[in-house]
């Protein structure tokens, strides 16, 4: 089979029911008041920016947690075989690289969200899981490589794609409704085992900064 970038992504339709979905998005309303803005560094500018809509984190144990972590686990194995069928790539370090799942949560663009170019890559970080929620609303566009390639995801999709430097995306301007979604972040190691790495750098940091080149300091 031939074989193009864009194959890299992977998508399957009605991945969530429409009672999935519209679960997820109850609970996000519900919870609403424990949302958080995110940030992250701009592709284009490197500068640390905010963006406009806002996430709420899925609680460990709970229904919604478990829920979004049998998905993902279901989401992951469709697509080693998706890019099995390929015969291109290192499937036995693939599937090492997607053991686990980390930070899931849920989204919600207003009118005017957005979010801007960036990448997902991280220390461990390989891949990038996406749930579309709903399509009732215009904008919220999901975008790949500086705009080039717009994906138009519909209620209850499901997209996954690579998490390195090359796959910078981003969400246009949501213009009328609200945009929902869940995502997580597929690593190579347990999420516990990525705060201690963390805390690792910090401490070094603290100790003396000079051991960190700046692109690695921890801010």
């Amino acid at each position: 089979m031939k074989f193009g970038i864009t194959d890299l992504i992977y998508r399957v339709p009605n991945f969530l029911s429409d009672s999935e979905c519209d679960s997820l998005i109850k609970e996000y309303e519900e919870r609403s008041t424990y949302a958080e803005l995110e940030h992250c560094l701009d592709a284009n500018t490197g500068i640390d920016t905010y963006s406009t809509f806002t996430r709420l984190s899925l609680d460990e144990g709970t229904e919604s947690y478990n829920f979004m972590f049998r998905k993902t686990e279901e989401a992951v194995n469709g697509y080693i075989k998706h890019l099995d069928s390929f015969g291109n790539f290192h499937s036995p370090l693939l599937r090492k690289a997607f053991l686990y799942s980390h930070a899931f949560r849920l989204l919600k663009y207003g009118v005017g969200d957005k979010i801007h170019p960036h990448t997902d890559h991280d220390t461990y970080i390989y891949g990038s899981v996406t749930f579309n929620l709903n399509d009732d609303y215009t904008g919220g566009v999901f975008k790949f490589f500086n705009g080039d390639y717009e994906v138009h995801l519909q209620k209850g999709e499901m997209m996954i794609w690579p998490a390195d430097f090359f796959w910078v995306h981003e969400i246009t301007p949501v213009e009328t409704g609200c945009r929902y979604s869940t995502n997580s972040f597929l690593t190579s190691i347990p999420p516990y085992m990525m705060q201690e790495q963390t805390q690792n750098l910090r401490d070094i940091y603290d100790r003396d900064s000079t051991c960190i080149p700046p692109a690695y300091q921890i801010k």
